[in-house]
Formats: structure tokens, C-alpha cells, sequence
């Protein structure tokens, strides 16, 4: 058998001997027929005109080849050792967090908050103040969330079954045996000597529908007593003080003392039934009734947290159907006791190793049966969807390892294409592989040579970027090579001269398309975002690579191909493989000198543009409809793009079929915020500067944020303290902040670390919870003399906190991010409020996060007008979170989709201008740009797309997808002799074939990405698709019938109209 061209090729440097004859005698014969020199020599062109680098690579191909090859190895080595061995936990990706504009108000007041206090706490954790044991089990370690979804009218609560199903997921853990031994330990209840702590109660609706008690009479008569609009008014203003004797001070006068009996005993009878529900009983036997009882009790303020985690926003007295129902089952930490003399890095990897150990056991004894709670077919009922911390990071791989397998699909096929039109596996080999090696070369020079650390996670969209671009440089460079064949006899002197030509013809038209490309990715520095201006380089250094490895190893695997195996049977591969003589530079001289005058038209594909494509274009009657079909869809594409609008609601991650997925809209968009769930967490600091930015530079260096400032005479005084709890009392109670921040138990869900530590400085401990959460620490002096604030606060962070509903959190972990307390002073106070809308889980759309802003900013500037004059220094209003940094990137994404298309298509004219220095060439080009811009934004639209930050991304780098083909024909176009119709003949002839086979790679290749589970990349398929058939369809009618509407005639020499 025949060995294949690879092994032929690998076999080039054992055959040396062989080589260097057959290249001595290709040069006899060269010297035989050479063309006389014809010009003076220069740097870069001999006496005949040819190429010098031209010259070396045809006389010494294998040589060159190999150097080649083993250079692009020897950077790809170097990358692995300099880059990918040094990349944190071997991920040489940066962590997308902290993505923002640096000079933003929003960032800036982040990072002062966030830089101060890791300063602080690294400060105080080396003085170890606030470490305390923590007992086994006893932190939330991780948990599994269940999300529930009706099938039927009646709602997940509607039927016994439909509930039993949402009790057998949960079982899947609360009914093993060895789930004591992990999950979340109960700490409130005493445990005698021979007991055993129970697991906590998993937050969910189904603990009152399986409470150990039900007493129906009882909930008859509370269901009566709630069905009284006035008595649950009454009972709502008499239960903070009545009940818990919280804030009596704002009880009107007015009530009396049989209000005040009954809101007493009213709260006996709901806490002796609610104090039953622990899901430890079996199911109750009226659950309409239930049903009922929780609708009333969302009415209740401080009893509605009991029931609102488990129903969707929809139910009500009114609406006694849940179609969504949800709930969370905690696993503890640590799995055995921690003592307290654990550094921060041991209690970090203590806590990595026990996740670890906990998703192996999750794993192997739990995964195979959540799994099958998942399946459709399950339940007739419901349909049930999880997630789990320690084993979501498997989920997510998994469906990222899919989603690869379809990016390969997309690859293979641009391979197998590269064979078909190159007519060699060798050449589509080498073709291949030098799209690939772009990729390593290019990020060798944006991190080693550029020193640019922060490689984004969009840069791997790259490898479909150049997979694209390449190819078509390919495409081009191939078809003038065999167009070569056909042209003028002077040109086939020799291969020197024949690869000189061929190499002018391509290298000029390609490089105008990669300036403009890598120029329209460059736009995308435009944006003060680091994570698209890395990709924007990147992707711009990928493409001159790509063109530099064309024009190289491509240009010289040409030549071997030439001399050894273009025209050899088996598939282009013959053994023996040597030089052929004649060569085949040789046989179409002599075939182009035999067929004389007769023009040599070429293969049937290029006949077929020429001909066909270009006698289409050439008659009025076409054009006329191609320019009413033209101004249809562009009026049509420029409504509907003018209706685009930012992204109204949380952008989707997954496919919204995938079940990840569904349980994520679901949870953003079908509850309401409940007691139990965790708003975002807005603080109020003083005593903090802004950070300071001074040599700041997020591409260099993506760990350095600047350094935190602290205001030199912040006095954390008895005044300032007092102002403070005010502060806090008003945030907790003021009735205008109850739809701004997140109640609890009919209290805003407020961190104010001053009310414990000003208990704490009046009682000496923190034993008596009741004197803390009621306030009678007020009534006495309380406030910490700033002189005795060591003392005080030493003592204070060994404290457990009287507001952990388990009784385990200490003040230090609790007001971590509150208090700056250094270990010698307080070095900036801060109190936090949790937002009942926004969430730390939940992307929501740039109207609503802004809305919420906007209206903590006002209390925030409310309170600094009485505070900063007694603390000293204005606030810092942040979240900790990202949501405002992320909700002012939201904005920048809409800006910067319209600034860099805009600029793209404008250096696109810029380019084109001084490359054809014919200007209406360059003006309609642009116009075509311009159109394949409009049309993408506008099916997008159609598509039912909104703009959120994927789509503001694709929208610009448009311009650097657009550009190719256009480029390519109006090249064409103005190099081609003749009148306008002979100029539209040559430029079909010449790059029609090879742009539609460019055109047909990058659509075949992004339709696989269609069906990935990641948006991203899904909607990246999408775009692809509908940029290149637009830019391909505007390009080959719309640009080039204008051209031959108005035949504008083209001078010689400087720059023409």
C-alpha cells in the first residue's frame, strides 16, 4: 500500500538526499527558462521582480516547512511552561469577578468597603480576636435546593400525591440513616446527657403539612380569627410590642387593653401549632385546610415567614393554588469540632476538604436517586428540579464537556471542508493546522511578550473566530494559486515567479482584511470593562497570526504540494514522492501556450460566478429587484432594531430547557422574597475614604484593585454611636422602607453591631437575649467611652450573637463586614440592611437594580446628613455583592455595543480608503458593513432577544466579523482592468469561489452551536450564522450591483472619487 501524504511529508527530512537533488534540478531547469531580469534589485523583490522570501521557500520548502513546524511546538511548549504551569489551581482563565469600570462611582465605593475590610480583618484575625470553637455541624456547609413545578390545575398542594412527591425528594436524605452525621445540627433545644441533637428542619412548606401535631379545631379557629381584615390590623400593630416587646414607642395610645389581651393570646394559639411543624409526622389529613391556614398567615407579619419561603408570588386567600413550591435541606460544618487556634488558610483548606468529602458521599449514595426524583415521567403531578452546591460544579462541567464534543463537530467540519476545496489531505492537514496553532502563538504573545495577565473566558470564542477568518485566508490563497494556472504564461516561468504573483495577489487582499478585522476587535478597548478588552486584543493578535502562518507555513506547504504531490494518484500521493519533472508550473505554461488566444476560463466553480453570479449582477432587471428586495429588508431590519431594548429580567446561563436552568428562572421569577430567603445586603459606612486607584491596571494585573483609604479622623464617639442605633431603629421600623428592605418576623432585616456591642458595654455579656433584642439596654448608659474600646472589644468578639437563630454565630463572624475593629481601633463603622427585591443569587435587569439603588442612595444621604457630623467623613454606600457594579456594567454593555459598531464600520471605510484609495469603493463597502449591522440587531429582535450583555458583546464585534467578504470583492474590484462589468466578471471570478467556500465554512460551523446548553455559546452560534450569510449576501449582490448601477469609473494612480 501507498503510504499517505502525512507520512510522506514526515518522511521530507529522511529523503534529504533525495530533496536536495530534485531541488538542484528544479533550479537547472529554472535556470534554463528563467525570465531575464527586468528592474533593479531591492530589499525585498530580485532582478525579475520575484520575491526573495518567495525565493528561499521554494528552494529550500522542507527545510523552512520543518523550521516551521517545530517553531510553533517550541511556543506552544513555552506557553505551557510559562503560562499554563503557573496558572492558579491550572486554570490559566482569570476569574470573571470584579468586572467593572474602575472610574465608576459604583466600583469605587465597592472596593473602598470591600479592600478596607480585608485589611481589617486580616488585621484582626492575626491578633486572633473573635476565634471561638465551633462546635460540629454547626455552620451551613452546604445544601440542596428543591424547586418544585405543578402539572395540573390544582398547584403542587392541590392533591395528596402531588405533596407526597415533594416529601419523597426530601426523603431521599431526611429518612437515611447517616444523614445525622451530615447535615446542619439543631443548637437551639437543650440536649440532655443521653441525647442526641436532631438535624435542623429543612425550609419548607411540607414541615406544617407533616407537623408530629395537628390540631384542626385550633387552626378552624385561627383561620376565623384571620379572616378579620380589623383583627389582623390590630393584631399586626400590637404584636412587635405585645409579643416580643419590641419598639412599644410606636403603638398608638389608642389601643386598649382587650386589643392588647387578645394579640396576646392570638400568639399563644399560633405558636402552640406552629412549634409542631418539623416535618416529622405524617401527612395531615385535611390539606385544604393547611392550604388555607397559610394564606391567612401571610397577612400576619411576624408569623408569614412560616409559610412565604414555600408558595409562589401568586398565592393568596384570594388565589389558594400554588403552581411553584421550593426548599432547602442544610448539610453542616465542620464534620468534627474545630478548635480555635486555626489560621485562616488551615480553616480554608479544612473546609475544601470536607466539601470534597461530602460530594463523593453525596455522589455514591444519594445522586443516582435525586436524579431519578428529576425525571419527567416521575410524577404525573410535579415535576421536580434540584441543585447542590458540591456537586454543581460536576453539573456545569459536564454540560460545558457536551457543549465542547459540538465546538468539535463545528472544527472537524471546517477540516473536512479545507480537504474538499484544497483537493489534498496534506494541505487541509497543515491548513488545520496552522488555524489551531494561532491560538497558542497569539496567547504566548498577549501574556508573555504583552505582559497582559487577565485572560477572559470570552477569549475562547477565538478558536471560532480564526476557524472562520482562517479558513477563508485559505480559501483565497488556494483558489490564486490555481487561478495562477490559467493567467498569464509570464507568471509560469518558474515556481519562483509563479508563487511571487501568487503571493502578491493574496497577501495584499488578505492583509487589508486582517487590518480591518484586527482594527474592529481593537474597538473594542473602547470599553472599560478589562474581560472585553482583553478579547478584543486577543482576538486581534489571533488573526495576524493566523495571517502571518498563511503567508508562511501555508505559502510553503503550497510548494511542497507543487513539487511532490499535486497531480499524483492516491488521493494526491504517489510513492516514490519526489521532485516531479516537468513540474506542474511547467504542464499549465505549456497548456496556457497551446490554447493560445483562446482564454482559459477555469474549474466549472469559478466559471460559474464568473459567468452566472456575475451575468446576474450585470443586468438591470436583477439589480432593480435586488435593490427593492434590499430596501424591503433594510426598512424592515432598521424597525425592528430601533425596537431593541436592555434586558428586562435575569439573562438565562443555560438552555431554557435544561433543568439547571428551569429551577433557576423559577426561583428568580415565581417567589417572592420570603423571611428565609437572603436579600442583598446594602451597607452605610463611615470612616472610609475612596480607594485609592494609582497605577491601577486590571490587564497587568488582574489581583490589584488599589489600596483602601481610611479617614485619619473618623471618632467612633458616644454621639456617633447613639446616631448610629438610630440609624438602625429607623431602617428596622420606618414604614416607608417596608417594600425597600426585607422584613423578618415583621422587622427589617437589619446588621447593626452597634446595638449588641452597646448591650454588651451596659450587661458585660450577651446571656440574655430577650434584654438585647428588646432594647432595654437603651435605658441605661451604654454607649463605649472610645478610651476603653480594647478592652470592650476584645471581650465583645468572643460573643455569641443574639440574633443567629441557632445560637452559634459569633459577633466577629456575624458583623464581619460591618465592623472595623483592626484589633487597636475602630477604623470605619458600617450598618447593612437586606434588600427585599434585589438578591446576592439573582441577576435582575439594569431598571430594576437601578430603581433599588437609587432609593438606598436616598436613605443613605438622608441619614449622612446627621451622622457625618458627628462621626466625621461622608458615607460609602455599596453592596458587597457586585449587583450595582454589575447593574452599572449593564449600561456600559448597551453603550458600548453601539460605540464600537459604529467605530468598527468607521475604521473599516478608514481602511479601505487608504488600501483602494478609491473612494465610493470604500463608502459602499461601508455601507454594506452598515447593513449587515442593522440586520443582525434587527432579526435579533425578531428572535425575540433582548439586549443584555451577551448580545451587547456580539453586537460589537460585528464589525469584525463583517468585513471579509467585502473587503475581499472590492479589492478585487479595483485591481481588475477593464470597464465596471469586466471589473464585477473578475472580481466573481477571482474571489467568489473562495468566498462562498469561506461563507459556507463559518455557517456550517456555528450550526452545531446552535443546539449548546450554554447560552453563550448558543447565541455566539447564532450570531455567527446570521453575520457571515448577511455579510455574504450583501457583499456578492448588494455591494457589487451598486457598483455596476453606477459605474463609476476607476483612474490610475492617488486616491479617486
Amino acid at each position: 500500500m501507498p503510504p499517505k501524504e502525512e507520512e510522506i511529508v514526515e518522511q521530507g527530512e529522511a529523503q534529504a538526499e533525495n530533496a536536495e537533488v530534485g531541488d538542484k534540478e528544479a533550479e537547472d531547469v529554472a535556470g534554463d527558462k528563467m525570465k531575464p531580469a527586468t528592474q533593479d534589485p531591492t530589499m525585498f523583490s530580485d532582478e525579475r521582480g520575484n520575491l526573495k522570501a518567495v525565493n528561499l521557500v521554494c528552494r529550500h520548502p522542507c527545510k523552512i516547512f520543518w523550521f516551521l513546524m517545530i517553531f510553533c511546538f517550541v511556543i506552544s511548549f513555552l506557553l505551557q511552561a510559562i503560562v499554563f504551569a503557573n496558572a492558579e489551581d491550572g486554570n490559566p482563565f482569570t476569574t470573571p469577578e470584579n468586572e467593572f469600570d474602575l472610574d465608576d462611582i459604583r466600583s469605587i465605593q465597592y472596593d473602598s468597603l470591600r479592600l478596607a475590610r480585608d485589611e481589617v480583618q486580616k488585621d484582626r484575625d492575626a491578633d486572633n480576636q473573635g476565634a471561638q470553637a465551633t462546635p460540629k455541624q454547626s455552620e451551613v456547609a452546604d445544601l440542596a435546593y428543591w424547586v418544585y413545578e405543578a402539572e395540573t390545575d390544582a398547584g403542587v398542594f392541590g392533591t395528596r400525591e402531588s405533596i407526597q412527591a415533594m416529601k419523597d425528594a426530601f426523603d431521599i436524605f431526611w429518612e437515611d440513616d447517616r444523614f445525622p452525621d451530615w447535615c446542619l445540627l439543631d443548637y437551639r433545644s437543650f440536649v440532655g446527657p443521653n441525647e442526641t441533637r436532631k438535624c435542623s428542619t429543612p425550609i419548607t412548606s411540607l414541615s406544617m403539612y407533616y407537623a408530629s401535631t395537628w390540631d384542626s379545631a385550633k387552626v378552624d379557629s385561627i383561620i376565623e380569627t384571620l379572616k378579620d381584615d380589623d383583627l389582623v390590623a390590630t393584631y399586626n400593630t400590637l404584636a412587635l410590642c405585645v409579643s416580643r416587646g419590641l419598639y412599644c414607642e410606636l403603638v398608638p395610645n389608642t389601643t386598649t387593653a382587650e386589643e392588647r389581651a387578645f394579640t396576646r393570646e392570638f400568639t399563644a394559639n399560633i405558636s402552640s401549632q406552629v412549634f409542631s411543624w418539623d416535618m416529622r409526622g405524617e401527612l395531615i389529613e385535611n390539606i385544604t385546610q393547611g392550604t388555607e391556614l397559610a394564606a391567612h398567615l401571610l397577612k400576619v407579619d411576624i408569623f408569614k415567614g412560616l409559610v412565604d419561603f414555600g408558595f409562589d408570588k401568586d398565592f393568596s386567600v384570594e388565589n389558594p393554588k400554588s403552581k411553584y413550591s421550593r426548599g432547602i435541606i442544610f448539610w453542616g460544618g465542620p464534620l468534627e469540632a474545630q478548635e480555635t487556634d486555626l489560621t485562616a488558610d488551615e480553616k480554608e483548606a479544612l473546609e475544601e476538604n470536607e466539601d470534597e468529602i461530602r460530594k463523593d458521599f453525596v455522589i455514591d449514595n444519594f445522586l443516582d436517586e435525586m436524579n431519578q426524583q428529576a425525571e419527567e415521567d416521575t410524577h404525573a403531578s410535579v415535576n421536580s428540579y434540584y441543585f447542590m452546591i458540591a456537586i454543581i460544579g460536576d453539573v456545569i462541567l459536564q454540560i460545558v464537556l457536551q457543549d465542547a464534543l459540538l465546538a468539535i463537530f463545528s472544527l472537524a467540519f471546517v477540516f473536512f471542508w479545507l480537504r474538499i476545496n484544497t483537493g489534498s489531505w496534506f494541505l487541509a492537514a497543515v491548513g488545520f493546522f496552522e488555524i489551531a496553532f494561532s491560538i497558542p502563538i497569539a496567547w504566548f504573545i498577549f501574556s508573555v511578550i504583552f505582559q497582559i495577565q487577565y485572560f477572559a473566558t470570552l477569549n475562547s470564542l477565538a478558536i471560532f473566530i480564526v476557524a472562520a477568518i482562517g479558513a477563508d485566508d485559505i480559501f483565497i490563497f488556494m483558489d490564486a494559486y490555481k487561478q495562477s494556472r490559467i493567467r498569464d504564461p509570464e507568471n509560469l516561468v518558474d515556481i519562483e515567479t509563479r508563487m511571487s504573483w501568487v503571493y502578491r495577489r493574496t497577501g495584499t487582499a488578505m492583509a487589508i482584511t486582517s487590518a480591518t478585522t484586527c482594527s474592529a476587535f481593537l474597538c473594542t478597548l473602547i470599553t472599560p470593562l478589562t474581560s472585553i478588552q482583553s478579547f478584543g486584543i486577543f482576538a486581534a493578535v489571533v488573526i495576524l497570526i493566523d495571517y502571518v502562518l498563511v503567508m508562511t507555513l501555508f505559502c510553503t506547504a503550497v510548494v511542497i504540494f507543487h513539487d511532490r504531490l499535486e497531480g499524483q494518484a492516491c488521493c494526491g500521493c504517489c510513492w516514490p514522492c519526489g521532485v516531479q519533472n516537468p513540474t506542474n508550473t511547467d504542464k499549465a505554461r505549456q497548456a496556457l501556450e497551446e490554447a493560445g488566444e483562446e482564454p482559459v476560463q477555469g474549474d466549472r466553480v469559478s466559471r460559474f460566478f464568473r459567468n452566472q453570479v456575475a451575468g446576474f449582477v450585470k443586468k438591470p432587471l436583477n439589480r432593480a429587484l435586488i435593490f427593492v428586495l434590499f430596501i424591503t429588508w433594510i426598512s424592515i431590519a432598521i424597525w425592528q432594531a430601533l425596537q431593541i431594548e436592555a434586558a428586562q429580567e435575569a439573562e438565562q446561563f443555560l438552555n431554557e430547557d435544561n433543568p439547571l436552568q428551569k429551577s433557576i428562572t423559577i426561583l428568580n421569577n415565581e417567589f417572592p422574597t420570603a423571611d428565609d430567603d437572603r436579600g442583598l445586603k446594602v451597607y452605610y459606612a463611615w470612616g472610609l475614604g475612596e480607594v485609592d486607584r494609582e497605577g491601577v491596571n486590571l490587564l497587568l494585573d488582574p489581583t490589584d484593585y488599589g489600596e483602601p483609604t481610611f479617614v485619619q479622623d473618623f471618632d467612633f464617639n458616644a454621639q456617633c454611636q447613639t446616631e448610629l442605633v438610630k440609624f438602625c431603629d429607623k431602617l428596622k421600623t420606618n414604614p416607608d422602607y417596608k417594600d425597600l428592605i426585607k422584613q423578618r418576623n415583621g422587622v427589617g432585616e437589619v446588621y447593626c453591631f452597634i446595638e449588641e456591642l452597646g448591650a454588651f458595654n451596659a450587661k458585660g455579656d450577651l446571656d440574655d437575649c430577650e434584654y438585647v433584642t428588646r432594647g432595654d439596654w437603651k435605658n441605661e448608659t451604654w454607649q463605649v467611652d472610645p478610651a476603653n474600646m480594647t478592652d470592650v472589644m476584645d471581650r465583645f468578639l468572643q460573643q455569641r450573637t443574639c440574633f443567629d437563630e441557632d445560637g452559634v454565630e459569633t459577633t466577629s463572624g456575624r458583623y464581619a463586614d460591618e465592623m472595623g475593629w483592626d484589633g487597636n481601633k475602630m477604623k470605619y463603622a458600617a450598618v447593612s440592611a437586606e434588600s427585599i427585591i434585589l438578591t446576592p443569587f439573582s441577576v435582575n435587569s439594569e431598571r430594576v437594580t437601578r430603581r433599588e439603588y437609587e432609593r438606598f442612595i436616598a436613605v443613605g444621604e438622608e441619614a449622612n446628613q446627621v451622622i457625618s457630623q458627628y462621626c466625621s467623613g461622608d458615607v460609602i454606600i455599596t453592596d458587597l455583592d457586585e449587583k450595582f457594579v454589575f447593574m452599572n456594567n449593564q449600561a456600559i454593555y448597551v453603550q458600548t455595543a453601539l460605540q464600537a459598531s459604529i467605530l468598527g464600520v468607521v475604521i473599516a471605510f478608514v481602511v479601505l480608503l487608504f488600501s483602494t484609495r478609491v473612494f465610493h469603493i470604500a463608502f459602499f463597502a461601508s455601507i454594506s458593513i452598515t447593513s449587515v449591522l442593522v440586520s443582525v440587531v434587527g432579526t435579533m429582535v425578531m428572535l425575540g432577544w433582548s439586549l443584555g450583555s451577551i448580545e451587547s458583546i456580539l453586537i460589537g464585534i460585528i464589525a469584525g466579523f463583517s468585513v471579509d467578504y467585502v473587503v475581499h470583492l472590492a479589492h478585487a474590484y479595483e485591481i481588475a482592468e477593464g470597464d465596471t462589468y469586466e471589473r464585477v466578471e473578475e472580481a466573481f471570478a477571482d474571489l467568489g469561489i473562495s468566498v462562498f467556500n469561506g461563507m459556507v465554512t463559518s455557517v456550517a460551523a456555528s450550526i452545531p452551536l446552535f443546539f449548546c446548553s450554554l447560552q453563550f455559546f448558543a447565541k455566539f452560534g447564532t450570531f455567527l450564522c446570521l453575520t457571515i450569510a448577511f455579510s455574504w449576501i450583501f457583499a456578492n449582490f448588494v455591494f457589487m450591483s451598486i457598483l455596476a448601477q453606477l459605474k463609476i469609473p476607476i483612474k490610475k494612480g492617488g486616491f479617486r472619487l
